[in-house]
């Protein structure tokens, strides 16, 4: 068990983006795996943060979402990415491999419903948008109306 997969995904997205804006003011190494330190927050204070990377349900922070609860928040990520940069360079690497496939997988969607609905008479487009504004949801079906209808 890590840091990395204690934290929620919106903990660790967060925590590299605190990480590379440069969030991370002070950090101290105060034993084997043990860092502490202040990451800036919304506020006006840093929030002291202290992480344990051989127990990572022993880290906190004094951020409101983390205080006083065994989770591992965005600011304790960020000191996390700020003590061991190849995660950093790691995880952002994975990330842009992430959208990269997301968008490749968009862009085939796309191609495969232009290709299906060339494929399709007026007919079956009209049963198709039929199907899809009783059978989903209403704001589909308001929204239909709205913008296509001078209702």
């Amino acid at each position: 068990m890590s840091l990395l997969t204690c934290a929620s995904g919106k903990s660790v997205y967060r925590g590299y983006d605190y990480y590379s804006s440069n969030k991370v003011n002070v950090i101290e190494k105060v034993g084997d795996g043990q860092y502490k330190g202040f990451v800036d927050g919304r506020g006006n204070e840093p929030y002291e943060v202290f992480i344990d990377v051989n127990h990572p349900r022993k880290s906190h922070c004094n951020c409101p979402h983390a205080n006083g609860k065994r989770i591992v928040c965005k600011h304790q990520m960020a000191m996390f990415f700020k003590a061991f940069p190849d995660e950093a360079k790691r995880y952002k690497t994975e990330l842009e491999e992430y959208w990269d496939y997301e968008e490749k997988r968009h862009e085939d969607e796309e191609y495969a419903i232009s290709e299906f609905l060339e494929k399709c008479d007026k007919s079956e487009l009209a049963d198709i948008i039929w199907q899809m504004l009783f059978d989903g949801p209403e704001w589909q079906y308001e929204r239909f109306v709205r913008e296509y209808l001078d209702l």
